[in-house]
C-alpha cells in the first residue's frame, strides 16, 4: 500500500484514490489543485467562505510586511540632475505616434528598447508631463510585434524604485561625483601607462553594437587587460553544440508560421527564449491559418511549462532521460517507418510525425539541456531539411569578444594574485555566481574594485567603489533583438538621479566624451556614412533601424561529425533542475512589487519560491505543499519548502532562481530561498542531488484557491470541426432591457490562444494604478488584481491537461451586482459598461457577495495611501486612485474609451474598430483578447461572438456577460 500524502495534520489524500475517482468521472473534470481534487476539508471551508480572508490567516508579522513593502516609489528630484545636459539628453518624441505639436495633459509616446538577458525588446513608452507611466510593445519591432512580457511592463516600477542608487559609494559610505572623478582620473592614467596590466573587467553578455565598439576601443587602450563575461542564464550549451556540429558559432531563429510539427525538448519556447513573444505570436498565427491543418506541438519536458500547457501532447521525462530520448529519436528518423522503442514508446510516433512534416518539422531544445542533446537536435533538423524553412541561421546576436574569459578564469586569476584592478559592469555576480565560487571573498582580495549597478546590492557591498548605473528608460544605447534587428534606446525621461550608463562608463575608460547620445550616434554615423541625420531621426521615431536584422548565413554540417558517446545516466539520486523564475527572472526584478505579487502561471505562488516536485515524488516521501526538505547537492545542504505540481517529472526537483536576495531592497530582500547557493559551477542547469524530509513546514502563499468557480461549466474544449454546444435559449428576466443608441462595448477571449503568460495581468495593474498589498494581505486573499488568469487541470495527476482562463469583470447585461448596492455605486452605463462610482461606495461589499464571477476587489486597508505604496509620480493621472473601504474592478479601460472618443470628436468622425484597445488586449502576444463595439456588426469582436466556439461563462445564470469566451480547440491525441 502506497504511503499517504498529508496536507497538514488532518487532511490526508491518496493518489490511487484520486486516480480511481477521476476514472469514474463522466466527462472531463476541471480541478485547480490536488487538495481541491481530494476535497480536503480546509480547502472546502476556504472555497465556501464568501470572504476567504476570514478563513485564511498568515503568520507573517507586521514588521516583516513593512520591511518588504515599505517602498514609496517616489520620483527622484530633478534637482539632482545635471542641468547642463538637459537639452542634450532630452528624448526625441516619436511624432509619428503623437498629435502634432504638444498639448499639456496629453500623454506622449517615446520609442525605445529594453534589455532582457542582453537581448533587446522594442517598446513604446507613454509619458505624462515627462513621466513614463506605461509601456507597450512596438508593432514595428520583430521581437514584440506590439506585445509585451511581464518584465517589460514592470520596468515602470523599477524606474521609480526608491532603492536605486543615487550617489557613489566608497567602501560602503556615500561619496560625491567629484570625489569619484578625482579618484578615477589618476588610476586610469596609471593603467594607460601600464597598458592595462592587472585590469580585469567582468560584464554580462550584450547585443549592443555601441558597447561592442567601445569595448574594442578600450581594449586597444588597455591591450593587457582581461575581459570576462558571465550570465547566470547562459547559452553555453547551444554555443558548444553549434561549434561541434557546424564548426562555427551561430544563433537559430525559428519561424513557427511555417511549422507543421514542432517538438520541444525541455525549456519553455513561449516564456524563456530571447524571441518568446514572437514565437508565441507566430504559433498562434499558424493555428489561425484557415487553409492549413492545425499544427502539431509535442512537448518533452521534466518541469511543466507554458509551451507544454499548449502542447497537443506532453511527454514527461526525468532530466537524465533526455539524451537517451533524443538519441532514440535521431535513430528512428534513420529508418522508414520508425521502429517501435520499448523504452520510449512515443519516439516512433514523433519520428513518423516529423518525417511526414519534412522541412516543415522543427525540433527545439531548451538551454538547460546538455550540448549533446542540442547537437542531436541540430542533426535531426538538418536531416528534416528544416534549415531555410522553419529555421534561419544567423551570426551570434551577442557575439563573443575575442579572447574573452569566464568567471572561473577570473577566480583563478584573483587567487593567483594577478588582478590589481577589477571593474564589474552591471549585473550582480556576487549573488548569481555558482556556489563553487565565493566571489565576495575573492573581490575583497583585489586591491581596487569598482561596481557599476542600479542598486547597492550584494556586489556593490564588497567593492571599494560603487557607481550608480542609469536605468534603460533614462539613458541612451542600442540593442539587437533575437533576430539581430537593432532597436535604439533613448531616454523616455530626464535622469531621475545622477548616474552613468554602461556606454558612458566605457566611453570614459576609452577616453571619449561621456555623452550617451554622442556615443551611440558615433556607432551609426560610422555604419551609415552619408544621410546619417535623416536616418537617425527616422530610426529614433520608429524605435527600430530598418533593415538591420542579421542576414542568414550558410552553415555546413561537418562531414566528420559524429554524436559524442552517450553519458551514463546516474544510477540513483534525485535530478535537480535550475530554471529562471517567471516573476523575477534571475533576481534582477526581485525588488519589484508588481512582479513579487504576480501569481506564477502554474503554481499561482506569490512572494517567494518553492522546490517543485511531482505528486509521485511527494507520495514516496510523504510530502505536501509547504513541507520542508533538506536538499543536498555536492555536499551543500539547504532547507527549502516544496510545492507539489501535477505534471512534474518523478524523482525530480525544480529550483527557480532569483530569490533569497540579501540586499535587493525593501521589497525583495529575504523573500524565498537562494537557489544559487547550491548551484554548481560545471553543471549549472541539471545536477544530481538527494532530499531528506525535514519534519517542519514553511509557509507558502498561493492564490490558486482564491475566487474559485468550483464545480461549474468553466473551460470548454472542442475538437476541430466539432459542432457548437447549444447555448441555453433566451431566458426571462426581471431586469430591464438597456437601449444602446451608439456603442455597446464587449470583449471576446480566445482560450485557444491564451498561453497563461500573465502579460495581461501586469499590464492591467500598470494601466489602472492597482495596489500592491504585500504578503500578509495576499495570504488572506486580498490581492487587488482586476484581472486574474485561472489555471485548471483535467485528467491524471501525473500528466494532466492544463488550461488557462483570463477572468476580468464580465460587464453583465443583467448584472447582479447593480441591483444590490444600497447607494447606487455600481451602475450600468449608456454603453453597456458596469461602472463603479468610487465616491459613492460605502464598503458594504454586497456587490461582491452577489457577483458569481468573483472579480470585485475591496480595499480592506488604505493600500494606496501608506508610506510603502506607489507615489502619484508612478501612476497614471487618467485613472482614479482608490481609497480604503472602496470596491474596485475591471472598467474595460474606460479612460482609453474616453480618450479615443475625444480624438474622434475633434476629428468629427466615428470611432473606428480597433481604435480602442484595453491594456490587457494590447499586451497579449497571441491576440487572445479582442475588444470592441458589439453594436457594429462588422467589428472584430462581433465576428468572434458569432463564432460557433463562443460561449458565456456561467451562461445558465442569465447574467448575459459582455465578456465571452471562445472554446479551446484540442485535437485528439494518441497516447503512448
Amino acid at each position: 500500500m502506497p504511503p499517504v500524502v498529508t496536507m497538514g495534520e488532518d487532511a490526508p489524500f491518496d493518489l490511487d484514490v484520486l486516480r480511481a475517482r477521476l476514472s469514474t468521472e463522466n466527462g472531463p473534470r476541471l480541478w485547480r489543485s490536488l487538495e481541491e481534487l481530494a476535497d480536503v476539508p480546509e480547502v472546502r471551508r476556504y472555497v465556501e467562505a464568501e470572504f476567504p480572508d476570514i478563513v485564511q490567516a498568515s503568520s507573517i508579522d507586521r514588521r516583516t510586511l513593512l520591511k518588504l513593502m515599505s517602498a514609496s516609489f517616489a520620483l527622484g528630484g530633478l534637482a539632482a540632475c545635471n542641468g547642463s545636459e538637459a537639452g542634450k539628453n532630452a528624448p526625441l518624441l516619436s511624432q509619428s505616434r503623437n498629435m502634432p505639436g504638444y498639448t499639456p495633459g496629453v500623454p506622449l509616446t517615446v520609442a525605445t528598447s529594453l534589455p532582457l538577458n542582453g537581448f533587446g525588446r522594442g517598446v513604446l513608452v507613454k509619458t505624462q508631463e515627462g513621466r513614463p507611466i506605461k509601456i507597450e510593445g512596438n508593432p514595428l519591432h520583430p521581437a514584440s510585434l506590439g506585445a509585451t512580457d511581464v518584465f517589460a511592463q514592470a520596468e515602470i516600477l523599477s524606474l521609480y524604485d526608491p532603492d536605486r542608487s543615487g550617489a557613489p559609494l566608497q567602501n560602503g559610505l556615500p561619496g560625491s561625483w567629484e570625489e569619484l572623478t578625482s579618484f578615477i582620473r589618476p588610476v586610469r592614467n596609471e593603467l594607460v601607462v601600464a597598458e592595462g596590466r592587472g585590469l580585469h573587467v567582468l560584464m554580462s553578455p550584450t547585443s549592443s553594437p555601441t558597447l561592442h565598439r567601445l569595448i574594442t576601443q578600450a581594449r586597444q587602450l588597455f591591450p593587457l587587460a582581461q575581459w570576462h563575461v558571465f550570465s547566470p542564464i547562459d547559452d553555453d550549451n547551444r554555443r558548444a553544440a553549434a561549434m561541434d556540429v557546424f564548426g562555427q558559432d551561430a544563433d537559430l531563429v525559428y519561424d513557427l508560421t511555417q511549422a507543421d510539427v514542432i517538438v520541444t525538448l525541455g525549456g519553455d519556447l513561449f516564456a524563456e527564449e530571447p524571441g518568446h513573444l514572437r514565437y508565441a505570436a507566430d504559433y498562434q498565427k499558424r493555428r489561425r491559418m484557415p487553409d492549413r491543418e492545425l499544427p502539431r506541438l509535442f512537448s518533452v519536458e521534466a518541469r511543466p511549462s507554458l509551451v507544454g500547457a499548449r502542447a497537443d501532447e506532453r511527454i514527461v521525462l526525468r532530466p537524465r532521460e533526455f539524451e537517451a530520448f533524443a538519441r532514440a529519436l535521431a535513430a528512428s528518423l534513420e529508418t522508414n517507418p520508425a521502429p517501435a522503442s520499448g523504452v520510449y514508446p512515443s519516439v516512433s510516433r514523433l519520428a513518423n510525425e516529423l518525417r511526414r512534416a519534412g522541412s516543415r518539422g522543427l525540433v527545439v531544445v531548451g538551454r538547460e539541456q546538455p550540448a549533446r542533446v542540442h547537437a542531436l537536435a541540430l542533426a535531426i533538423n538538418t536531416r528534416l531539411g528544416a534549415f531555410g524553412t522553419t529555421i534561419r541561421t544567423i551570426e551570434p546576436v551577442r557575439p563573443i569578444i575575442d579572447g574573452v574569459r569566464t568567471l572561473n578564469d577570473l577566480m583563478q586569476a584573483i587567487e593567483a594574485g594577478q588582478v590589481s584592478h577589477l571593474v564589474v559592469l552591471g549585473g550582480n555576480p556576487v549573488y548569481t555566481a555558482p556556489a563553487d565560487i565565493d566571489l565576495a571573498a575573492l573581490i575583497r582580495r583585489v586591491p581596487l574594485s569598482l561596481h557599476l549597478g542600479q542598486h547597492r546590492d550584494e556586489t556593490a557591498s564588497v567593492c571599494h567603489w560603487h557607481v550608480p548605473e542609469a536605468h534603460p528608460l533614462e539613458s541612451w544605447g542600442d540593442l539587437r533583438g533575437f533576430d539581430g534587428t537593432v532597436g535604439l534606446r533613448q531616454p523616455a525621461t530626464m535622469p531621475l538621479r545622477p548616474a552613468l550608463s554602461a556606454e558612458e562608463f566605457l566611453g570614459l575608460m576609452a577616453g571619449q566624451n561621456v555623452d550617451g547620445r554622442g556615443l551611440v550616434q558615433a556607432t551609426w554615423r560610422e555604419a551609415w556614412g552619408d544621410g546619417f541625420e535623416e536616418r537617425w531621426a527616422r530610426s529614433l521615431e520608429d524605435g527600430v533601424i530598418d533593415g538591420s536584422a542579421l542576414p542568414t548565413i550558410d552553415v555546413r554540417w561537418r562531414s566528420d561529425w559524429q554524436p559524442q558517446p552517450a553519458t551514463p545516466a546516474p544510477a540513483s539520486g534525485i535530478d535537480v533542475v535550475f530554471a529562471p523564475d517567471p516573476s523575477v527572472w534571475d533576481g534582477s526584478y526581485a525588488n519589484n512589487g508588481w512582479l513579487q505579487e504576480l501569481p506564477k502561471p502554474l503554481t499561482k505562488q506569490v512572494w517567494g519560491n518553492a522546490a517543485l516536485i511531482a505528486p509521485e515524488t511527494a507520495d514516496i516521501f510523504g510530502l505536501s505543499s509547504g513541507d520542508a526538505i533538506d536538499l543536498s547537492i555536492e555536499g551543500r545542504v539547504m532547507r527549502i519548502p516544496v510545492w507539489v505540481l501535477p505534471g512534474h517529472a518523478r524523482e525530480t526537483v525544480t529550483l527557480t532562481l532569483g530569490y533569497g536576495r540579501r540586499q535587493a531592497g525593501r521589497i525583495g530582500s529575504d523573500v524565498g530561498f537562494d537557489a544559487y547557493a547550491v548551484r554548481p559551477l560545471h553543471r549549472p542547469w541539471i545536477v544530481t542531488g538527494a532530499i531528506k524530509v525535514a519534519g517542519e513546514r514553511i509557509q507558502l502563499i498561493s492564490t490558486q484557491q482564491h475566487h474559485s468557480l468550483q464545480g461549474r461549466d468553466i473551460v470548454r474544449v472542442m475538437a476541430p470541426g466539432q459542432a457548437a454546444v447549444r447555448e441555453t435559449g433566451e431566458q426571462p428576466s426581471l431586469y430591464p432591457e438597456w437601449p444602446y443608441e451608439e456603442h455597446a462595448w464587449g470583449m471576446a477571449i480566445d482560450l485557444d490562444a491564451c498561453i497563461g503568460c500573465n502579460a495581461c495581468v501586469i499590464a492591467c495593474q500598470a494601466e489602472n494604478n492597482i495596489a500592491v498589498v504585500g504578503p500578509e494581505e495576499a495570504a488572506k486573499g486580498r490581492a487587488m488584481h482586476w484581472l486574474r488568469v485561472d489555471r485548471y487541470y483535467s485528467g491524471d495527476t501525473a500528466d494532466p491537461n492544463t488550461y488557462f482562463q483570463p477572468v476580468p469583470c464580465m460587464h453583465c447585461e443583467k448584472a447582479p451586482c447593480e441591483v444590490v448596492c444600497p447607494v447606487n455605486a455600481t451602475v450600468h452605463s449608456s454603453e453597456g459598461l458596469n461602472d463603479m462610482v468610487y465616491n459613492r461606495c460605502i464598503g458594504t461589499r454586497t456587490c461582491s457577495n452577489n457577483c458569481p464571477y468573483k472579480v470585485r476587489r475591496f480595499n480592506f486597508l488604505d493600500y494606496q495611501g501608506t508610506d510603502y505604496t506607489a507615489s502619484p509620480d508612478a501612476m497614471s493621472p487618467q485613472v482614479t486612485v482608490r481609497d480604503r473601504g472602496v470596491m474596485e474592478k475591471c472598467t474595460y479601460c474606460v479612460q482609453r474609451i474616453g480618450a479615443a472618443r475625444a480624438d474622434a470628436r475633434i476629428e468629427d468622425r466615428r470611432l473606428r474598430d480597433g481604435e480602442v484597445m484595453t491594456a490587457c488586449q494590447q499586451a497579449c502576444p497571441t491576440q487572445a483578447i479582442v475588444f470592441g463595439d458589439v453594436n457594429d456588426p462588422g467589428s472584430a469582436v462581433s465576428r468572434l461572438k458569432k463564432s460557433p466556439r463562443n460561449y458565456a461563462l456561467l451562461g445558465d445564470l442569465n447574467t448575459r456577460p459582455r465578456t465571452t469566451y471562445l472554446a479551446l480547440i484540442e485535437a485528439p491525441t494518441e497516447n503512448g
